[in-house]
């Protein structure tokens, strides 16, 4: 009884001595062909053609009706300041908190012709857009970006000290 595992080990070892130690599996590594690009080389892009004079008369007075609408909100907001930081802490029924809501109305409306510009540079943008599209001679849009970074700069800065003063009036 004892022949038989024996046997079935010398098997073993027989047939593990035919087989070959070293096995040579393919890479899982990319392929040449894997790495190569399938899109073809484009051209490049055309420089935006400029703006028409009707355009640029366009983007120039929304640009100067939100650089007002900022200096009307930079000339308002020291004297929002100081209202708000007197109402700071008061009741909301008290003439200091008052005053600090009246400034913030007085602050919001300032900023209303930046607003308007933004709105109207935003559609003038995408109305270039949509035509450039179509027509590759339509100019322009890069002006017209240009000037709806800079709103979007001015406004966004606007919202910013809106909110912190909003924030200091409110109740907490």
């Amino acid at each position: 009884m004892k022949t038989r595992p024996l046997a079935a080990l010398i098997c073993l070892l027989a047939a593990t001595a035919c087989t070959k130690a070293e096995v040579n599996y393919p890479s899982l590594a990319p392929r040449p062909v894997e790495s190569r690009s399938e899109e073809e080389e484009s051209a490049p892009l055309p420089l935006p053609a400029p703006a028409d004079a009707a355009t640029a008369a366009r983007i120039d007075a929304l640009l100067a009706d939100a650089r007002r609408g900022e200096a009307d909100f930079a000339r308002l907001l020291p004297e929002a300041e100081r209202a708000i930081g007197a109402a700071r802490g008061k009741a909301a029924d008290s003439e200091a908190w008052i005053a600090g809501q009246q400034m913030l109305s007085a602050l919001d409306a300032a900023r209303t012709p930046t607003a308007a510009a933004m709105t109207a540079i935003d559609s003038l943008y995408v109305d270039l857009a949509a035509r450039a599209t179509a027509d590759a001679s339509v100019g322009g849009l890069g002006e017209a970006d240009a000037a709806r970074g800079e709103v979007e700069s001015l406004y966004g800065a606007q919202v910013a000290h809106l909110s912190a003063l909003q924030a200091a009036l409110s109740p907490s």
